[in-house]
């Protein structure tokens, strides 16, 4: 994936920058399935330790300075955060939109200076076969807010007529037929180039061609075409060739809830180890947000007011 931001607001001065039967026998599946759960995710986990830097070199000394970025949360499931520390104590962690986000102030920060938060996490294989095992005999509950990832949004154009008239042609018998043709359809489509820009579904489309987020863009638009709902998920994988900044989906399937899929991971040749990697995915998977457009994190940079000094940020991500 492309060094794309996912994290941050900064503000100097006014001026900022914008870089998800009976009841006995009702409680004995219960506890049946949460021993289950149990039993599966202590077999699937994998504990990582890593590093955000956040490194700032500043020409015009401002008098105070505000910096807001993502940070990972648990995610029941997904991720358990064991610990985290802070080189420089943040003012709040506050959640918004299902994201979580830290907020430092510096006053009269130096001209080179650098913000580290280190992470202790706990991450679990979670995927299409984990889910059915999980959930073979009750699902889980309703998410009321997934009609919510039915919207044609930025990058997301799923009212589009491109989009509806491939919609139109991929057709199945219940929403993981349908899900996998989707699947299928964006991965034979596209073709794995590396970006620095945002082409969002339609381009990509247009294009044939594209990164994790194109790929994830595109196969989260046509699913909501067909009215399945699904979202683009953006983080972290602790496997990768070039870059550790990744995206992938998840799709809301009625009987399963929330289910992940990497469509670049999955975006192979060999037609059985595509359907291997459609059913299950390595627990690899660091999630910060599940927002595609993001109010608070512009994907491009905005600059509001005047400017009065350069301000220059390098993110990074150091596996430990």
């Amino acid at each position: 994936m492309k060094p794309r931001n996912l994290l941050l607001i900064l503000s100097l001065s006014g001026l900022i920058l914008l870089t998800a039967l009976s009841a006995r026998t009702a409680a004995s599946r219960r506890t049946r399935n949460i021993s289950d759960q149990q039993r599966i995710r202590a077999a699937n986990k994998y504990k990582v330790e890593f590093e955000l830097r956040y490194d700032f070199s500043v020409q015009a000394v401002p008098s105070k300075m505000n910096f807001v970025t993502l940070i990972p949360q648990t995610i029941a499931g997904r991720q358990k955060i064991l610990d985290i520390t802070y080189s420089t104590k943040p003012r709040r962690v506050f959640t918004k939109n299902g994201s979580t986000y830290a907020e430092f102030v510096f006053t009269r920060p130096p001209t080179q200076f650098t913000l580290k938060i280190n992470v202790k996490a706990e991450l679990y294989r979670y995927d299409l076969f984990t889910a059915k095992k999980l959930y073979k005999e009750q699902p889980p509950p309703k998410d009321p807010n997934s009609g919510f990832f039915l919207q044609h949004e930025h990058y997301i154009q799923k009212d589009h007529a491109d989009i509806h008239e491939i919609a139109k042609t991929i057709r199945g018998q219940n929403e993981v037929e349908i899900v996998k043709k989707i699947y299928d359809f964006v991965t034979n489509r596209l073709r794995y180039v590396p970006r620095t820009d945002e082409l969002g579904a339609v381009k990509a489309l247009a294009a044939k061609q594209g990164d994790c987020v194109e790929y994830s863009d595109l196969f989260v638009a046509l699913c909501r075409a067909k009215n399945i709902p699904a979202r683009v998920i953006k983080g972290y994988v602790t496997e990768f060739d070039d870059a550790p900044e990744h995206a992938w989906a998840e799709v809301y399937l009625t009987e399963l809830g929330w289910v992940p899929f990497d469509l670049t991971y999955g975006d192979v040749k060999q037609k059985s180890t595509k359907n291997k990697r459609f059913q299950k995915l390595k627990p690899i998977y660091i999630y910060l947000t599940g927002t595609r457009n993001d109010p608070m994190l512009d994907e491009a940079i905005v600059v509001q007011g005047l400017w009065v000094g350069d301000i220059t940020l390098r993110d990074s991500i150091v596996f430990k």
